[in-house]
């Protein structure tokens, strides 16, 4: 059955161009095979046998001649017995059209739409050749080649059953030179993000904390969300039914939305780095480059989607980092339905910009339960506030102060903690880490504060130390 990707021909049509058309909208949509000598429902047509040798010829030199650029690195003719197919992968650099005459035809400007071709609209055209230079950055080959190592990208890979594969991942060019998608894939990257946290609400006071990650992207957009977990305040409420509700000052989905396509849509033809900007109220991601192929806010709000980074995508997308159905605007939205302030995006030519509320911030000074960065600084030990980045300074309780209504520092996962430590007795760093699923040091700064809190004990050093309840605790 024809489709997106397969077309059915019985013979190439006496208006040749027709023909060009259809290997065309393949090189500007996507990768796809035409076959020849088959009827409608692609049965072999044995009569059509003594056309191989003239299709052949015909088609091998318009592979050379017929089309914007020379197409022998994007169609492969399959010729056997009973079969005559020509596959075709997308281009790196649309838009492609057949020759008619010398110089630009946009007449011959055509993508695929479905199981059938047509013609691009102006707009199509200007997007695609607008996106030309950005797009350009990913394939061109790589400065760097003999010494790229990609052992993140591999562990990645290996956690979802794909071997790493150079050209099956769009790394490498038919020279089997790396480019730039790959190097920026390897530990050899030069880009960084970095991430600063304010207290207050805008510049005009001092950062809390600042941190730099570096190496593979794919490493840089796991510690920029692991870190901004750290940051991101839980807080829960009991309906009348004694249900618990957990409320997340920023929604997980919408982090993870706007982190990731921070990385995957970012101009890296641009020197800027990606920034997380964490301020009392609201955060702030900003990565280089406006939106790709002349997109407007209005368009991504409706679902349009365009790649500016074609194969870093292909990749995110194997090891299930993305969907890639064009949801991730849509999605950031949804989670912020049931809130009075609606996320931003904010567009420039060289910069596009996604502003996050803090759903647990209140601007009311008398407001107890109002969120301020500050608050999850007392809640760390001082070696995590430095592991973090943070400046020192005192702990959530001083000496042997005692808090009356401890509810609202603790979460879901505090409590569990507590009920495990009742039952089971000691436990250590490391049985907590597997009964919660949390990383390493989101585990140390629960611990710690329940500890602050007064809620639990710990003895031993090291590795012998455990955590437990005092036995009248118990009672």
């Amino acid at each position: 059955m024809e489709n997106q990707t397969v077309e059915y021909k019985s013979d190439i049509p006496s208006k040749t161009n027709l023909f060009k058309a259809e290997i065309v909208a393949f090189l500007n949509t996507n990768d796809g095979t035409i076959f020849l000598g088959v009827d409608d429902d692609g049965l072999f047509l044995p009569e059509k046998m003594e056309e191989f040798k003239k299709w052949e010829s015909l088609i091998s030199d318009w592979i050379h001649n017929a089309f914007s650029v020379p197409a022998q690195r994007f169609i492969i003719l399959e010729i056997s017995a009973q079969k005559f197919a020509i596959h075709i992968k997308k281009g790196y650099k649309p838009p492609y059209y057949y020759k008619d005459g010398e110089g630009f035809n946009s007449k011959g400007i055509y993508i695929r739409n479905g199981s059938s071709k047509r013609r691009a609209t102006d707009d199509e055209v200007r997007r695609m050749v607008k996106a030309q230079v950005a797009n350009e950055f990913e394939i061109e080959p790589s400065s760097i080649q003999k010494s790229l190592t990609f052992h993140y990208l591999q562990d990645k890979l290996l956690d979802n059953n794909i071997v790493f594969d150079p050209k099956g991942l769009r790394l490498q060019n038919i020279d089997n030179q790396y480019n730039n998608g790959a190097l920026l894939l390897s530990e050899q990257n030069s880009q960084v993000t970095k991430i600063a946290v304010i207290d207050g609400l805008d510049m005009s006071v001092d950062f809390l904390a600042k941190k730099t990650f570096s190496g593979s992207l794919i490493k840089q957009i796991d510690m920029t969300l692991e870190y901004i977990s750290l940051l991101n305040d839980t807080k829960v409420s009991f309906t009348g039914a004694a249900a618990r509700v957990e409320h997340e000052g920023y929604p997980s989905k919408a982090i993870r939305e706007a982190v990731i396509n921070a990385y995957a849509h970012r101009d890296y033809s641009l020197s800027a780095d990606i920034k997380v900007e964490v301020y009392d109220d609201r955060m702030e991601i900003f990565s280089a480059g406006g939106l790709p192929d002349g997109l407007s806010v209005v368009d991504i709000k409706e679902g349009i989607s365009a790649q500016r980074n074609p194969n870093i995508v292909h990749v995110l997308d194997k090891i299930n980092y993305i969907e890639n159905f064009a949801t991730g605007i849509r999605r950031i939205l949804a989670s912020y339905k049931d809130f009075d302030k609606e996320p931003k995006f904010i567009v420039t030519p060289n910069q596009f910009k996604v502003v996050l509320y803090n759903k647990h911030y209140a601007l009311a000074a008398d407001d107890k339960q109002g969120w301020a960065n500050n608050n999850l600084k007392k809640n760390l030990s001082e070696a995590e506030q430095l592991e973090l980045g943070f400046t020192l300074q005192d702990n959530i309780l001083e000496n042997n102060e005692v808090v009356a209504d401890v509810k609202q520092y603790i979460d879901a996962n505090d409590e569990k903690i507590i009920k495990i430590l009742t039952l089971s007795g000691d436990k250590s760093r490391q049985e907590l880490q597997n009964s919660l699923q949390e990383s390493k040091t989101k585990i140390y700064q629960r611990l710690t504060k329940l500890i602050d809190l007064k809620l639990i004990s710990k003895r031993g050093q090291n590795r012998s130390t455990v955590y437990y309840i005092d036995a009248n605790e118990r009672k």
